[in-house]
């Protein structure tokens, strides 16, 4: 994502502090998406991967 990493720490900060169901459910979705950046990244190798045995 092009977000600004500080902005981003700042905003959840805010939220956080406003209501504890809304600080829970940030942190579900902070660790959903790292979840799926991971899944993102290994499957960027895979496609390199199978690419590079396409042009072998």
């Amino acid at each position: 994502m092009n977000v600004d990493k500080d902005l981003q720490k700042q905003a959840r900060k805010n939220l956080r502090g406003t209501d504890p169901a809304i600080a829970k459910y940030l942190q579900a979705l902070e660790h959903e998406v790292c979840h799926l950046e991971k899944l993102n990244a290994q499957l960027n190798q895979e496609i390199q991967n199978l690419q590079q045995q396409n042009s072998n």
